[in-house]
């Protein structure tokens, strides 16, 4: 199980952390009219001088809650728990935030995709992988859960839908085939985080990338990958 190292060299090594905004907007509210009837030119007019400016019917609205997940390590790769909101600067746009800490984030359900390369260097490894089931349990841990899996090659693909049942997704796995010589890691990337954005917002979202280090054939461009991490809030 490896890294995408070109990412991961972009920040210290000693922290990592994953930042996303939540952005809460509504467009323009739908205005529906049923007509029995042919309507003329000016009776259409008069209907629309008698409307409301198209602004009354907008509806706006926004959140102050930005969740930054960190983990800091030591130089000697040593997680640090003793940390307190003091410890961190948050700045939007330059503008120093106000911090909270939450301290109990491992209770919260957790809904996680793990993504395995069947193609390229991944072939040869598949195998590794049986009877992942304690392994999976304990990066889990003992909440609320829900497991995807999604193989990939040149293309990414669903191998197993959301489940409650840990050793469905592990039987998954250990079943898997061989694919093509493709690696399209962040093609794969992207497919499963947009997998995670239809969960319960509840859930904390974690993928399990299990792969070879050097991308193939993806269509999705590295800053993108990134964009998409951060705006789900996805632990990697």
């Amino acid at each position: 199980m490896n890294h995408i190292k070109p990412a991961m060299a972009r920040f210290p090594n000693y922290v990592c952390a994953v930042a996303m905004l939540l952005l809460l907007t509504a467009g323009p509210s739908a205005h529906a009219q049923s007509q029995t009837g042919s309507v003329s030119p000016s009776s259409a007019r008069q209907q629309q001088t008698n409307e409301p400016p198209q602004s009354q019917n907008r509806i706006r609205t926004s959140s102050t809650v930005v969740l930054v997940p960190a983990l800091v390590k030591t130089k000697s790769g040593e997680t640090v728990f003793s940390l307190t909101a003091d410890d961190f600067i948050l700045t939007d746009n330059g503008v120093p935030q106000t911090l909270h800490l939450e301290t109990d984030m491992d209770s919260q359900p957790l809904a996680l995709v793990v993504i395995v390369e069947t193609g390229g260097q991944g072939a040869a490894h598949l195998r590794d992988y049986d009877n992942l089931g304690a392994e999976l349990d304990a990066v889990i841990g003992d909440v609320r859960h829900l497991v995807a899996v999604v193989s990939f090659d040149s293309k990414p693909r669903i191998a197993q839908d959301f489940t409650d049942d840990t050793d469905a997704a592990a039987r998954t796995i250990t079943n898997l085939n061989d694919g093509d010589q493709g690696a399209a890691i962040l093609d794969a990337l992207d497919f499963g985080i947009n997998l995670l954005r239809d969960v319960p917002p509840r859930y904390r979202r974690a993928v399990l990338l299990i792969t070879e280090t050097a991308d193939r054939g993806s269509e999705t461009s590295l800053d993108d990958a990134v964009h998409a991490v951060s705006d789900t809030n996805t632990a990697i």
